[in-house]
Order: C-alpha cells, then structure tokens, then sequence
C-alpha cells in the first residue's frame, strides 16, 4: 500500500480521529482544574449587558439573564481589551479573523485569505493558541491521553474565519481543524469502553500499530525530497503519530474508568437547525472526558466567526452575521435574542458538570468556564470593551461573584486574561503569552481576579 504525500499533508487530524484513545488516566490526589473556552459569534451590544453596575451588585440585562442562576460562581469582566490594533501593518487581519484567534494571541502571517474592507490578504497567526499550548503541556507532564479537545458546531471548511485552534510553534502557522461530529469524537474517545474481549483489542491495537508503522515510514521516506517549509509540516505529522503510539502503548491492556454515555441515532452535523442538538452532545462529552481526566482543557465553537447561521427556531429569517453589521433598533433586538438564546443554551454545559460527581462535590467545583467572542460588537468591530465571563468553582481560585469594570484599568488586555488561564490551570512559570503588544501595560496576569 501506497501513501501518497498529497494524503500526509492533509494533516494528522485525519489519522487521529480514526484511532480512539484507549486509557482514562485518573491522577492520585485532589482533583484536577479544568478549562472550557465557549465561544460564541459576532459580539453583542455593549450598552445592554446590564441595567445596574457594581462589582457585587449588578444586574444583568435581559440578554444575559440566563448566567443569573449561576451568579455566585460567576467572575463577569466587562470592557477586556484585544489591541489587535497595535499589530504592525501586513501582520493583522480583520476584527473577524484576529478576532477569532484570541486564544493566540500572535501577529499573522502571509496567506492568502481576504482582509474584509480592503484589498490585502492576509495567513493563520503564527503561534499556537491557548488550549493547545495548555494541551501540550499536560499531555506531556501528566501523561494524559489526550492534548485537548477542540469542537466546532456546524460548517464543513476550515478557513481563517472559522479555526479557533492552533498548535504552533511560534513563527509558524499551524491550523488545528476542530471536530464537526461529536458522533466521531465519541467513538475517538470512547469507543474501547465495550470491547470484546483483550484479544479482540490486541488485534485491532495490532492493526492499528502495523498503519501507524506505515506511515511512519512513509514520513522518513519524504523527508528528504520536500521544501522547508514541508518538512516542518511533516514533523508536526511525526509528532502527532508519535502521540497515537504512545496511546496505543499505554492503553494495550488497560481498563478505561470511566462509563459510556448514550448517543442518540446520527444526526446531520452541517444541517444548521440540529445546532442545539449537537451542541449539546458535545457538552456531555467534554463533561465525561473531564470526569474520566481524559483530557483538561477544551474549545467549543458554536459557530465560526461570522456565522451567518440563521436561527429559524427564534422566529428569524436571516442570518446572525449579516443582522450583526446592521446599527438600527430592530437588528439589536435580533442580535440579544441571538445572543441571549445562545447564551441560555451554553448554561447546559454548567449543568452537564454539576451533574458529574467528584471528590465530594462536582465536576463543576474544579472546572471554569470561559465564555468569549472575537469582537465587543459586530456593527462596529470593536475590539475593546469585549465581555468575557468566567462560570465554574475553578477549584476556588478565583474570587467569584464579581463583576469587574475593566474601563481604563491596567492589564485588561486578553493576552493578561489569558496568562491568568495559564497561572489557574497550574502554571504560575507562565508570566508572558503573546505578542508584547498585544500587552501594552506589560506582561502578567489580570489584576484583581484572585
């Protein structure tokens, strides 16, 4: 059997996806902290967020009413600023695009994707986004059987406007393509949980170790007749088979501990209307993939940036990215019911780790949940006064039941926020994250959250 280099190139994600990871790995001692990113769409309107502010006294308004049943686990930082504009000229994209990649807080390269309002074009950031670096660095140290998860609802393309995740290295770009069926990520994940006896697995291990060799090989064979460029693709390839070996090694034999969950009949994954249907199979298997320490850290995307998904359910006839660019009355009423249902939609994910007991408690207690968009609001593409909230018991680390007016204060920039997401998930060494201008009062965590 040949493998062609056309077929090496798609990326690792392909061969990853098709061999489940075969271990629940359940570290001794308290339980882990764990991260969730949720991201949502094409901002909000910043002057309706609340009726009353004050750091314990607020009130939401009606758009974010669903997070009030969660008020005292709750750290609600308005006004965080992006400062993608301090990127130099031919390294920043549009608020869209850069605005999406948040979670990797690094300049963009060349490429040939278009900068809306203009006649550049523009690549990938070069740099890997947060869950990944968080991933990598757990999967190495922890020995856990998985880097993170990376889910997306909807949209079978993969393009600058809708990749959240990346992996790196720094000065690289290096897309990390998300699962679209959370039918396929729970056969990734779970799929050995019912076997048919250790024989049954030793051979399909046998198997799946004999391809793994082929493609191995394959990538030896290539290394010395491709570009640079090519060849660091290639070892991102490697590195990724490198990762399926040691799964297969540690999972020979093993008794995964942790249940199955039931999934209903097979859904239309690019079928817009089966949404909430997906969205939340996906909440119910970042909560088992937490609860059997599969893995810490995950990005869920209802939607790339935007998305122009059209929410016939709410009565609507056209879509969230295209209403988000109209400044009038009506489409503001539009885009805080879009923002509010999803919003509703997202507590599901709160529940489905509440849900899930652990050590006394839940899931929930050692779990934070991290709810962003790429822009402050779509009709203007601000990028700083956006809304960033932190849900969960995150172990206790945060001071929670706050709100937190950012305006005008130091280190509210995302790329401070995000070195707070490193210091609460175990990694107090991580004191810079990013680009230093996307830092401009320096380097460090966001004051004030502890």
């Amino acid at each position: 059997m040949k493998v062609s280099r056309r077929n090496l190139l798609r990326g690792a994600t392909g061969l990853s996806l098709s061999l489940p990871w075969l271990e629940a790995y359940a570290a001794p001692g308290a339980p882990p902290r764990r991260l969730v990113t949720v991201f949502t769409a094409n901002g909000d309107q910043i002057t309706q967020r609340f009726t009353t502010r004050g750091e314990t006294n607020w009130v939401f308004g009606e758009m974010l009413s669903p997070f009030e049943a969660y008020r005292s686990n709750l750290l609600v930082l308005d006004k965080v600023h992006k400062y993608h504009d301090r990127l130099p000229a031919g390294r920043r994209a549009d608020g869209h695009e850069q605005g999406g990649s948040a979670l990797a807080p690094w300049p963009s390269g060349a490429g040939s994707f278009p900068i809306g309002g203009t006649s550049d074009f523009i690549g990938y950031v070069e740099g890997p986004s947060l869950d990944r670096a968080i991933g990598d660095r757990q999967f190495n140290e922890l020995s856990l059987p998985q880097r993170h998860l990376n889910f997306r609802v909807g949209d079978n393309s993969n393009h600058i406007w809708n990749t959240h995740s990346h992996q790196g290295p720094v000065g690289v770009q290096a897309p990390v393509p998300p699962e679209t069926s959370p039918f396929t990520a729970y056969t990734r994940l779970f799929a050995n949980l019912n076997t048919s006896g250790a024989s049954a697995l030793a051979k399909r291990l046998a198997m799946k170790q004999s391809a793994l060799d082929l493609l191995s090989g394959e990538l030896t064979r290539l290394q010395g007749k491709v570009s640079a460029l090519d060849k660091a693709r290639l070892e991102l390839h490697a590195q990724s088979l490198r990762d399926i070996e040691r799964q297969l090694e540690a999972g020979a034999g093993s008794q995964p501990a942790c249940i199955g969950l039931t999934m209903p009949a097979p859904l239309d994954v690019f079928n817009g209307d089966n949404h909430l249907a997906l969205g939340r199979l996906f909440f119910k298997i970042i909560g088992m993939s937490f609860a059997c320490d599969l893995v810490r850290i995950s990005a869920f995307n209802w939607s790339g940036n935007t998305s122009d998904r059209i929410y016939r359910n709410l009565g609507m006839t056209e879509g969230h990215h295209s209403i988000s660019h109209t400044s009038n009355g009506d489409a503001f009423t539009k885009i805080r019911a879009v923002k509010k249902y999803l919003f509703q939609s997202s507590t599901l994910l709160h529940d489905e780790l509440k849900a899930l007991p652990e050590a006394g408690g839940t899931v929930w207690d050692n779990s934070l949940v991290m709810h962003w968009s790429e822009l402050s609001q779509g009709d203007t593409h601000q990028i700083d006064s956006d809304l960033v909230v932190l849900a969960g018991g995150g172990g206790k680390y945060f001071r929670m039941g706050r709100m937190l007016d950012l305006a005008g204060k130091p280190k509210r920039s995302m790329s401070n926020l995000l070195i707070s997401m490193w210091n609460y998930m175990g990694y107090p060494d991580v004191t810079t994250w990013g680009d230093a201008s996307l830092m401009p009062d320096g380097a460090g965590p966001m004051p004030g959250l502890v």
